[in-house]
């Protein structure tokens, strides 16, 4: 694990600075404390920090090939690197260290472009071909591993966080206005954008070759659904099998290595499937919240099994003031995010990191396996559609709009899904279901913006997770929702914070449940086996590990990883979102309607409604201008 960075210049005559390679790599060595390499040849440069984890003593990257002419870095794992090892030695490729890294530059040699194809984990590497003063660069499938790219009339450069980028000379941070209108509507910027002008995010399953000054781009993976009729055992037996050998080619390690432990589904399956594997004394980290908040807090389900398995277990309660971890974390992150996750995803790795460097995560479960209550939208709205107009206008939604609402209760925030869903009753569905997972509506959205924003808003709406919805054209509901899931949310939102907030402590999170293989297999699953009924959430997934896990665990409340933000809004971080969303502040700024924004305050404060998300959507944007575009004036 570590972070990589590059350049290469568009002229052949204009050869790369070394310093400038190094100082990228100076702002992601957290990312690779242990080592760093750099290697320059002409119009090419290529860097990294690297985080060791497999060949402690030999895995100094880049890494060459025999002659020399080939050099790769590489962010990440090869999971089947000693399988894809035998294959080349087999055919006459010699090897110098046991690092995975390695197969990549004899793998390129023996399948050139069709390289990633054959791999299996979590990945973007560089690979530079001395002989075609060619680069090739490529992302995992899924997009586990960032890559972020530049370009320019003189340039194109890449790294794996923003703030490399960011050192270049003739770089400057500047806000993409269409971005910002993405993050209040969705809380993250769903790619190839992000908040930053002229930086964009590399596409996961793909590879981009850079060669005579010229780029091309293509992509080497996507989903097909195409559900196959087999007996429900039939799934759960190759789905065991699967989840059996995704957790086992996650151990390799020559490091200390552990796994979160929510208490959920996902992570007690991992922890069990461990335990199955042969695992002694498994190191497992669980953060929890104090008695205020206990509804958000699953500790008690992950002693339990922390008991049943033996594990060294580690706990860590959340202080709430937790103010002034805000500004520090919004450096780590490169961009906001409105999904305090990212705030607990920290914690919990910097507990974790006391002791072990690599974690394993229960990350990508629902959107595999369908586990959110939004995918019940379809089955809800075919019931609803029988409803008589009198009653859903006259009744329903005037009674939902006076439910309280709020994210701290049981109850409250079932209103709140409720409200959510009405909503969107009347739009079509690929953008009800944007409804579903967004922040703000366009017309919500639209009210906050000041005059010069709104007429972009009205120019261009952000359409992101819809168009992804669209594409699935053929498939069932269900499908679509996960595929539009796979496509923004997942990978632009929760892989995103979860790999800059592990790597902001040093700490390498593997996802066993998004392996590209157990992916493939959900795709093949009915849908009806995946959500069965208006309570069968994750089915078959439940089905094929309900001889691992105790019933409290497999039925027990669904509960996301998420904080008590709405009560600390109007406690702990009170100041910090006051002073950070004054009038004055936002006047001087320039993005928002000062009035419109005080009134979500208010409305919040008092208890009238519960903003927690739009407040905290303006908060992290306002303190990632304050870090990143503020300090670039100055």
């Amino acid at each position: 694990m570590c972070g990589i960075v590059g350049i290469y210049n568009w002229d052949s005559e204009d050869r790369v600075d070394e310093q400038t390679i190094r100082a990228m790599c100076l702002p992601i060595v957290h990312r690779g404390p242990d080592d760093e390499g750099v290697h320059v040849d002409g119009r090419m440069g290529m860097g990294m920090r690297r985080l060791s984890i497999i060949d402690l003593a030999g895995g100094h990257q880049p890494i060459f090939s025999e002659d020399g002419q080939i050099a790769v870095v590489l962010n990440g794992e090869i999971y089947n690197f000693q399988e894809l090892r035998r294959k080349l030695e087999a055919g006459g490729h010699r090897f110098r260290s046991r690092t995975d890294t390695e197969v990549l530059v004899h793998g390129y040699e023996q399948w050139g472009d069709d390289l990633p194809r054959k791999l299996n984990g979590m990945f973007a590497f560089c690979i530079w071909d001395a002989r075609q003063r060619r680069v090739v660069l490529a992302r995992d499938r899924i997009g586990i591993k960032p890559l972020y790219v530049y370009r320019d009339h003189k340039r194109i450069a890449w790294a794996s966080e923003i703030k490399a980028l960011l050192t270049l000379p003739g770089v400057r941070a500047e806000l993409d206005e269409a971005a910002l209108l993405r993050f209040l509507t969705f809380g993250y910027v769903p790619a190839p954008r992000t908040l930053f002008r002229g930086i964009t995010k590399m596409s996961p399953a793909s590879v981009v070759t850079l060669q005579d000054g010229k780029e091309a781009a293509d992509t080497y993976w996507n989903l097909p659904f195409h559900s196959q009729n087999r007996s429900t055992e039939d799934w759960c037996e190759e789905l065991r099998s699967l989840l059996d050998d995704a957790v086992r080619c996650r151990l390799m390690s020559d490091v200390p290595l552990g796994a979160f432990l929510s208490g959920g589904v996902d992570s007690s399956a991992i922890v069990a499937t461990m335990h199955r594997l042969g695992v002694e004394n498994i190191s497992t980290y669980a953060i929890g919240f104090g008695r205020d908040d206990a509804f958000h807090s699953e500790l008690d389900r992950a002693r339990s099994v922390a008991r049943a398995y033996h594990t060294d277990h580690h706990e860590i309660v959340v202080d709430p003031n937790v103010a002034d971890l805000m500004a520090p974390l919004i450096h780590y992150l490169d961009e906001p995010f409105a999904d305090t996750s990212f705030l607990v995803t920290y914690l919990v790795s910097k507990l974790a990191r006391q002791t072990v460097t690599v974690i394993l995560s229960g990350l990508g479960g629902d959107e595999v396996f369908a586990g959110y209550r939004r995918y019940l939208g379809p089955k809800i709205q075919h019931a609803y559609d029988w409803t008589p107009r009198f009653v859903d206008r006259g009744m329903i939604r005037p009674l939902a709009r006076r439910l309280p609402v709020d994210r701290g209760s049981r109850w409250k925030s079932l209103f709140r899904h409720a409200r959510g869903f009405l909503d969107g009753v009347d739009l079509p569905p690929p953008e009800r279901y944007q409804g579903y997972v967004g922040i703000l509506s366009n017309g919500s959205g639209r009210t906050l913006l000041a005059p010069d924003l709104v007429k972009l808003h009205d120019a261009q709406q952000p359409d992101d997770v819809a168009a992804h919805y669209r594409q699935t054209r053929g498939s069932s509901s269900i499908n679509r929702m996960l595929y539009a899931d796979l496509k923004t949310s997942l990978v632009d939102s929760l892989l995103t914070f979860t790999d800059k907030m592990s790597m902001a402590v040093s700490l390498e999170a593997r996802v066993p449940l998004l392996d590209h293989r157990l992916i493939e297999l959900a795709a093949r699953i009915p849908p009806e086996l995946k959500l069965r009924g208006l309570t069968g959430m994750k089915y078959i997934f439940k089905r094929a590990v309900s001889d691992r896990l105790p019933d409290h665990i497999l039925h027990g409340r669904k509960m996301g990883f998420g904080t008590p933000i709405s009560r600390w809004f109007r406690t702990s971080l009170r100041p910090l979102l006051e002073d950070t969303l004054s009038t004055s502040q936002l006047t001087r700024r320039g993005y928002f309607n000062p009035a419109a924004v005080r009134q979500l305050i208010d409305d919040h404060m008092q208890q009238r409604a519960d903003n927690s998300e739009h407040l905290l959507t303006l908060l992290t944007f306002e303190m990632w201008h304050q870090t990143f575009l503020d300090r670039a004036v100055a």
